[in-house]
């Protein structure tokens, strides 16, 4: 059992997505005539920077997404935790129902390893502004005790929506993908209507291959968890959709339905279940589908291409704003356009400032130390017994000379 609890302990350190090491700031609500705790941003998915307005804490919308190798700010883990204590009663393992602070860890519906091109594709799909959707989201982040969180991240298991929350986040991706199409198409609000930060989802927990027996409020659930309630999440059913998309491989539906339904026979209600979450099962398939096709991934990275215009849109946005952190090139821009230093040409052709062509002579001057002997064994009335074409002998010619004639040289 030690040996268990040491290769999770393992586990969770270095898994990025571990409360050991987590994320970057999150959440930032903006919707009017909703109690300030629960505010809502257009979708979330943003650090924010508080801000006043009207004696309600406001946050303003970040820049870029969180770096997959930064922390969870404290503020972002406060952030979390107060919503859940809002909805939930407090910080509880989602499959456990656990409260232990020793064993619950932070987990990320979209895996903050996931690729700047696959954030890019969801955005598109999802109908979010560019590097508008922020992995720290509170939509996209919830508690799971430390061996759950083990299994998640493993791909052992996924939670899976019902037949309608499917639908209406398959027909979402669908109807965005064409309306991609038109240039007056309103990013992002469909999904800030359609999936509400304080929303909970019910979702059934889908095992692959996780077989650990345990307990929920002191009843003992085992696989296939036929008997375990459906569990309700705050998160985004699409996020939900794209982390269970890749983990149930469609030719792996028969084998996934077996094994939750060993005992179906034909009329029994086990035969009904099995029927409809082989239906759930396919139409999520179908729905990582649309994300996968090889065109809309062409079209995402195109619409990125032209979001940026070859920049970030970060330095874009940030153009004429003191951040601290502005680069050579955003200075220059702020003053109207490049400056351009008074250069002197040589011989060669190459451009050189005036302080650089006078530094050269400078050096060239103190380095022709040669020249200067000869000239000073040429003139000097000390130095006349010296043959000036003969090879320079330091010790003849300080045999003649003083040490305050050399430094007049």
């Amino acid at each position: 059992m030690s040996s268990l609890a040491d290769s999770l302990y393992l586990d969770s350190v270095r898994n990025p997505e571990s409360s050991c090491a987590d994320l970057d700031d999150s959440d930032s609500d903006r919707v009017v005539n909703q109690s300030p705790d629960l505010q809502e941003s257009s979708n979330d998915e943003y650090t924010g920077t508080p801000t006043k307005q009207n004696t309600i804490t406001v946050y303003s919308t970040p820049t870029s997404r969180s770096e997959p190798n930064s922390s969870l700010s404290p503020r972002a883990r406060k952030k979390l935790e107060k919503l859940c204590h809002k909805i939930y009663g407090g910080c509880l393992c989602l499959v456990t129902m656990r409260d232990s602070a020793l064993i619950l860890e932070i987990a990320h519906v979209i895996q903050r390893r996931s690729k700047s091109d696959d954030f890019t594709l969801y955005e598109y799909c999802l109908g979010l502004e560019y590097r508008h959707f922020h992995v720290d989201s509170r939509r996209n982040m919830f508690y799971l005790s430390l061996d759950w969180h083990v299994y998640f991240g493993r791909n052992k298991w996924f939670l899976l929506p019902d037949m309608h929350t499917l639908e209406e986040v398959n027909g979402h991706v669908t109807a965005v993908i064409e309306s991609r199409k038109n240039p007056t198409f309103n990013v992002s609000k469909s999904f800030r209507s359609k999936w509400r930060l304080k929303t909970k989802t019910q979702y059934t927990l889908i095992s692959i291959s996780c077989r650990d027996l345990f307990f929920r409020r002191s009843i003992i659930h085992q696989y296939p968890y036929l008997d375990l309630p459906l569990l309700e999440c705050h998160a985004a059913p699409p996020f939900t959709v794209i982390n269970a998309g890749p983990k149930c491989e469609r030719d792996q539906i028969d084998r996934i339905v077996l094994h939750r339904y060993p005992q179906q026979t034909e009329g029994s209600p086990m035969e009904s279940d099995a029927k409809e979450l082989k239906q759930r099962l396919t139409l999520l398939c179908d729905t990582w589908d649309l994300f996968m096709d090889p065109d809309v991934r062409a079209a995402a990275k195109a619409w990125e291409k032209s979001e940026t215009g070859g920049k970030r849109k970060r330095e874009q946005s940030d153009a004429g704003q003191t951040d601290g952190h502005s680069t050579r090139s955003k200075t220059r821009s702020g003053h109207g356009g490049d400056r351009k230093r008074k250069r002197s040409p040589n011989s060669s052709g190459v451009t050189l400032t005036e302080h650089a062509v006078s530094h050269l002579e400078k050096q060239q001057k103190a380095d022709n130390w040669e020249t200067s002997i000869r000239h000073w064994v040429a003139e000097s009335t000390r130095a006349s017994s010296l043959d000036p074409n003969l090879p320079l002998d330091f010790t003849s010619i300080l045999a003649c000379t003083t040490v305050d004639s050399i430094a007049n040289v």
